[in-house]
């Protein structure tokens, strides 16, 4: 069970890096314009309200420290 969840980890975290690193362009930024509580998921909303506010090179480095982070996770699981 262990390799299945480190294995699943390890996927999840290439996922992650792919699309930051080669798929996502500058023309991609994701506009939020509802309004807070429109969808019933108030976390997500402040999160991506926070994410549109950052520098674009910031939240960049934050998407790929988060893919690494599932990497190391998975690897250390297995």
């Amino acid at each position: 069970m262990n390799i299945v969840l480190g294995v699943l980890l390890t996927l999840w975290g290439s996922l992650i890096l792919y699309s930051s690193l080669f798929r996502k362009n500058r023309s991609d930024n994701y506009k939020d314009n509802s309004k807070i509580g429109a969808s019933g998921y108030i976390e997500w909303e402040f999160l991506f309200k926070l994410f549109n506010k950052l520098p674009y090179g910031m939240a960049k480095s934050l998407v790929v420290m988060i893919g690494a982070s599932f990497i190391a996770a998975g690897a250390w699981i297995v």
